[in-house]
């Protein structure tokens, strides 16, 4: 049981991290005027429901 929370834990860890990333490159294009507004914002939701593939794990 321990062992099916820690992994759960560590997938957890691993998709916010990638969230936080993802998140952190979505704001530098549309600062820099890579992408408008609207392309950001529909990348923040993308991003938010995003889910980190199993062979990742």
């Amino acid at each position: 049981m321990q062992e099916n929370q820690t992994t759960a834990n560590t997938q957890e860890k691993k998709e916010m991290a990638a969230r936080i990333w993802l998140s952190y490159y979505n704001r530098v294009l549309y600062e820099k005027g890579i992408i408008t507004e609207q392309q950001r914002n529909r990348m923040e939701v993308t991003i938010n429901s995003w889910k980190l593939p199993a062979h990742m794990l």
